[in-house]
C-alpha cells in the first residue's frame, strides 16, 4: 500500500529555530560504525593542549571548469594539505581533489557551499558528485554550492593508499580471500600478516597518517580556502563518522550538520570486535520477506514451485533452508566456456540478500532473482550476484587504511593475536545476525595483524554520563528505522552525544533514508539547511514509495509538480 505523502510545506510545523548566526539512486552509503565501550575518558578538541593542530599559512583555491551538470558549472581544484596536522611540521604534503558545483542563488546568500561525503571510508566524494549532483540540486535547492573531495588516500588524491603494485595483483588477492572462519582460520591469518606488512611498505610514512582525525583537520583547511567561516556539511553511512570527528575537534565551526546513517563512533574508534552494527540486519530481511508477502501478485516469491506460501513465516522458512541447503552444496553454474563458476551461500548473502537490504528499491528485482533460483534457473542469480560481480566493485585500499588506523585495538594493541587466540575469541562471541555474522573473520584478522600504529590522539565523546559537546548551532540527525548496518540506537546515541541534536526517524527499511523517497525527509533537510529550523522533538516521517510497486499502478497523484519531480529525484 502506498504510504501517504508528507507534504514539506512550513504551515503544519511547530519549529524550533536555531540561533541568530543561524535524504535511491540517488547515492549507496557504504559502512557502519558502533559505540559501546565507557572506558575512554579523555575528550579531543583543536584547542587541546593535548594535541594542538599545527599553524598553516593560508590558501585560496584557484578554480577551473571541469564539466556541467543539469546547467549547472562544476569546478575542479586541489588543495596540498599536510601530511600530520597534529605532531612535528613536515613539508610532506597530501593533496586532494576538490569539486564543486554552482548553485544559481548562492551569491546572493554569501556562497555557502555544502560539504557533502558519500560514505565509504574510501568512497570518492569527487566521484560521487559528478555523478549525482543534478538531483543534490534538486533536493537542497539554489542557495548552496555542493562541494566535495577526496579524502587522503582515496581515489584521486597523492599519494593514494595502496597495498598492492598493481589492480591486477589486488583483485586476484581479494578473489582468493578466505570467508570461513571455522575452517580457514589459518589461512585467513596468513593473508592478514601478509595484508599488513604489504600495506606499510607500500605507502610508507604516508601510511599512518590516512585516518578519519586527518581527514576532518583537511576538511577544515578546504573550509579556509574557501573563505567560508562555518560549516555545513551533509555525510552518509562513514560520512557521519568523519562529520561527527569534525564536530568534535572543531565544534564552534558548525552551522548545519546533515548525518545520515549514522555510526556510533565508540566502537569504531575503541572497539576490536564491531558487533552492534548488525542490531537488526536480520529483522530487515524479515522485514523483506513481510513485505513480500503482503504485496500478493506484485512479489514473485509468493509462489515457489507452484505452491504459494500460507505465511510470511513459512517463506522465510523456506527461504533460510535454501541457504543451509548452499552452505553444504554451492550450485555450479555453467553458461558457456567463459561464464561459470558457483553460487554459494556467501555470495548469494552477500552481493545479493545485503544488498538488496541497504536498497529496497531493488527488492522487486531480487525476489524475481531469487525465486527464478529456487524454482531451478540459476542464470539470472549468477549473473547477478557471483564473485566476478562483486570485483567490479572492490572498495579503494583507503578503506583498510582509515579503518585500521583509526581503531584503538587493531595490532598490536588488539586484545588477542595469533590464528587460535583470535579464532577463540571470535567464536565465543554470540551470533549477532544468522546472514552476516560468520563472514567477518577476515576482518577481525585484519585488525589484529595491522602493522601500522596508531598516530591519532582523538578520543571521542559518546559515552554515558560524558558530557555532551556542544557546536555552534544543533546536528540534524536521520535514520531509518530498519538499517541493515547503521542500527537507529546508533543514531539515538549520536544524538545524545551533541547539544541540542535532533532527530527524525524514518519509518522505512533501507541504509540510510535515501534509499527510499520522503518528501517528509526531504522537507525536514530543506527547512533545517535553508533557515535553521530543527524538527520537533521525536519526529518520524513516511515513505512515498511502495516496497513492490502493483503492476496495476498507484492512486492518481496529488502531488505538486514540484513535489513531483523532488520524488523523481529520489527514485
Amino acid at each position: 500500500m502506498l504510504v501517504k505523502p508528507h507534504k514539506f510545506s512550513l504551515e503544519n510545523t511547530s519549529p524550533i529555530m536555531l540561533g541568530p548566526k543561524g535524504w535511491s539512486s540517488l547515492v549507496s552509503c557504504v559502512l557502519v560504525t558502533v559505540c559501546i565501550s565507557p572506558a575512554i575518558v579523555a575528550p579531543f578538541l583543536a584547542k587541546d593542549a593535548q594535541m594542538p593542530l599545527n599553524p598553516h599559512g593560508g590558501s585560496i583555491l584557484q578554480w577551473k571548469d571541469c564539466g556541467e551538470a543539469n546547467n549547472h558549472t562544476l569546478q575542479c581544484s586541489r588543495l596540498d594539505v599536510p601530511m600530520d596536522h597534529f605532531s612535528q611540521p613536515s613539508d610532506k604534503a597530501f593533496s586532494i581533489p576538490i569539486i564543486r558545483m554552482l548553485a544559481k542563488n548562492a551569491s546572493a546568500t554569501g556562497d555557502r557551499h555544502i560539504f557533502l561525503n558519500p560514505g565509504g571510508p574510501g568512497a570518492s566524494g569527487v566521484g560521487f558528485l559528478r555523478g549525482s549532483a543534478s538531483d543534490l540540486n534538486k533536493l537542497i535547492g539554489e542557495d548552496f554550492h555542493l562541494l566535495s573531495f577526496d579524502p587522503r588516500g582515496v581515489s584521486g588524491s597523492m599519494p593514494k593508499a595502496v597495498c598492492y603494485a598493481s589492480n591486477a595483483e589486488r583483485t586476484a588477492a581479494f578473489a582468493s580471500n578466505p570467508w570461513d572462519l571455522q575452517f580457514q582460520a589459518g589461512e585467513m591469518y596468513t593473508k592478514a600478516e601478509n595484508k599488513a606488512n604489504a600495506c606499510k611498505d607500500m605507502m610508507g610514512e604516508y601510511g599512518r597518517y590516512i585516518n578519519t582525525p586527518q581527514i576532518a583537520a583537511d576538511m577544515d583547511l578546504i573550509l579556509d580556502a574557501i573563505g567560508q567561516q562555518k560549516m555545513f556539511y551533509w555525510g552518509l553511512s562513514y560520512g557521519t563518522t568523519l562529520g561527527q570527528t569534525y564536530a568534535q575537534i572543531f565544534p564552534e565551526r558548525v552551522s548545519r550538520m546533515v548525518l545520515d546513517g549514522i555510526s556510533d563512533l565508540d566502537e569504531w574508534y575503541n572497539s576490536f570486535l564491531f558487533e552492534e552494527y548488525l542490531t537488526d540486519t536480520d529483522k530487515i530481511f524479515t522485514g523483506f520477506v513481510e513485505e513480500c508477502f503482503k504485496a500478493g501478485e506484485a512479489c514473485p516469491l509468493r509462489s515457489i514451485k507452484g505452491e504459494q506460501s500460507r505465511s510470511p513465516s513459512q517463506l522465510q522458512s523456506h527461504i533460510v533452508s535454501f541457504l543451509r541447503e548452499l552452505e553444504e552444496e554451492p550450485i555450479p553454474v555453467y553458461l558457456n566456456s567463459t561464464s561459470y563458476g558457483a553460487i554459494t551461500r556467501r555470495s548469494l548473502v552477500r552481493n545479493g540478500i545485503l544488498f538488496a537490504l541497504y536498497k529496497p528499491s531493488t527488492w522487486p528485482v531480487f525476489a524475481h532473482n531469487l525465486v527464478e533460483l529456487l524454482n531451478g534457473n540459476t542464470t539470472p542469480a549468477y549473473n547477478a550476484y557471483s564473485e566476478s560481480w562483486v570485483l567490479k566493485y572492490l572498495v579503494d585500499d583507503s578503506t583498510t587504511f582509515i579503518g585500521l588506523n583509526d581503531n584503538r585495538k587493531s595490532g598490536k594493541d588488539s586484545p588477542v593475536h595469533g590464528i587460535k587466540p583470535v579464532y577463540n575469541y571470535v567464536s565465543s562471541r554470540p551470533e549477532m545476525s544468522f546472514l552476516v555474522s560468520r563472514y567477518q573473520g577476515s576482518d577481525i584478522y585484519d585488525r589484529a595483524s595491522w602493522s601500522i600504529p596508531t598516530t591519532h590522539g582523538f578520543h571521542p565523546r559518546c559515552y554515558p554520563g560524558s558530557p555532551r559537546v556542544k557546536t555552534a548551532e544543533p546536528i540534524l540527525i536521520l535514520s531509518t528505522t530498519w538499517d541493515p548496518v547503521c542500527p537507529l540506537i546508533s543514531a539515538k546515541k549520536a544524538q545524545n552525544s551533541f547539544e541540542g541534536a535532533r532527530l527524525v526517524q524514518q519509518i522505512s527499511y533501507g541504509h540510510c533514508t535515501l534509499s527510499m523517497p520522503s518528501l517528509c525527509t526531504v522537507g525536514h533537510l530543506r527547512r533545517y539547511l535553508n533557515e535553521g529550523v530543527l524538527p520537533e522533538p521525536e519526529a518520524t516521517c513516511g515513505i512515498d514509495a511502495d516496497y513492490f510497486p502493483s503492476a496495476r499502478g498507484s492512486a492518481v497523484s496529488t502531488l505538486s509538480v514540484e513535489e513531483e519531480d523532488l520524488l523523481g529525484s529520489l527514485h
